[in-house]
């Protein structure tokens, strides 16, 4: 194979397959990391942090964006934008609903005392995204890192708002959407280079949206961007010398040319999401039920106990929304 393999070769050759494998992998890697302050209490560090600046988790979340960036843009230019909402809506709320009532009934089994009421209400703020409540009366109470339901779910927001400015671009022309995702990264790196306070939204979208723009920037310039393996792992082996603007594009570049030229695996199946929206409570689960595991241990024991339930979220909710929106299309 070429070493000088561009990215629009690579998806014409069907290489992206790997990228599944991938999100699989980043789902999972959220699911380790997060074992240490589960486990260890609020405020642990978790693996990586100290290292590169971004925990294990923090960087498959900012990897996830990349890859949203990379394949959304690319649906938001050959649909409607009544058709790009349905389909992003049917991906994300079927799974994401199911998942809210079944973390609701893994907290009562564990003892939460909330009441119809409250109950009701986080669901209604976890569905709605916008202003997301973690915390549940007496919910894992006795757990480590007591109260809190899911705390991935934080993401799900900026996914959504992405989305919308994914779907605002890709209205422009080819020349003006360049203008727009240039604009967009030289905001977000600003940004991140900036030493004074942020609000808390914006300091945390910040990473996320500098690693979507550069996803949309890599599909709009896909027939030249070269991937490049031998520089790939390099940028990616760097990552702890550089500066949070730098690293963010060293690492999505550095994994999609690793992932692209490695030997593909076709998966049968996505369960990312599903890993991704139940990893948190089947943890706090797994701790109720066997206090006083080890940060390994619990990575090991929830990403086992996570997969059935991304299993049945795939075949029962997520699969079958997806498939009912292709024979809309048809």
């Amino acid at each position: 194979m070429s070493m000088h393999l561009t990215l629009a070769e690579a998806f014409g050759r069907g290489r992206n397959a790997n990228l599944d494998a991938l999100r699989l992998l980043l789902a999972a890697c959220v699911i380790v990391s997060h074992a240490w302050p589960l486990t260890l209490g609020p405020g642990t560090a978790e693996p990586l942090l100290d290292r590169t600046g971004r925990s294990l988790g923090g960087w498959a979340v900012v990897l996830f964006f990349f890859l949203s960036g990379l394949l959304i843009t690319a649906s938001s230019q050959r649909r409607s934008a009544v058709a790009f909402w349905r389909a992003r809506i049917r991906r994300i709320f079927p799974g994401l609903g199911v998942a809210v009532l079944v973390t609701l009934l893994l907290a009562q089994v564990s003892g939460a005392t909330a009441d119809l009421r409250e109950s009701t209400v986080w669901a209604m703020r976890a569905i709605t995204l916008v202003s997301i409540e973690h915390r549940l009366s007496g919910a894992f109470v006795d757990n480590p890192y007591p109260l809190v339901l899911n705390g991935p779910l934080w993401s799900l927001f900026y996914e959504i708002a992405a989305y919308v400015l994914c779907a605002v671009i890709a209205l422009a022309t080819p020349r003006r959407r360049l203008a727009w995702i240039g604009a967009l990264l030289t905001a977000t790196t600003l940004g991140l280079l900036w030493n004074g306070p942020l609000p808390h939204r914006v300091d945390t979208a910040l990473p996320l949206f500098l690693a979507f723009g550069f996803g949309m920037a890599a599909h709009d310039l896909r027939a030249s961007l070269a991937l490049l393996p031998s520089l790939g792992a390099l940028l990616v082996l760097s990552v702890p010398l550089l500066p949070a603007p730098l690293a963010i594009p060293a690492v999505c570049y550095g994994i999609l040319s690793l992932a692209l030229v490695a030997p593909q695996v076709r998966l049968s199946a996505d369960y990312s999401y599903g890993l991704y929206i139940y990893g948190w409570p089947v943890a706090q689960s797994v701790l109720w039920l066997a206090p006083g595991l080890s940060p390994s241990s619990l990575a090991v024991l929830s990403l086992a106990a996570t997969m059935p339930f991304a299993i049945a979220s795939w075949h029962l909710v997520e699969h079958p929304a997806t498939r009912r929106r292709a024979q809309v299309a048809a």
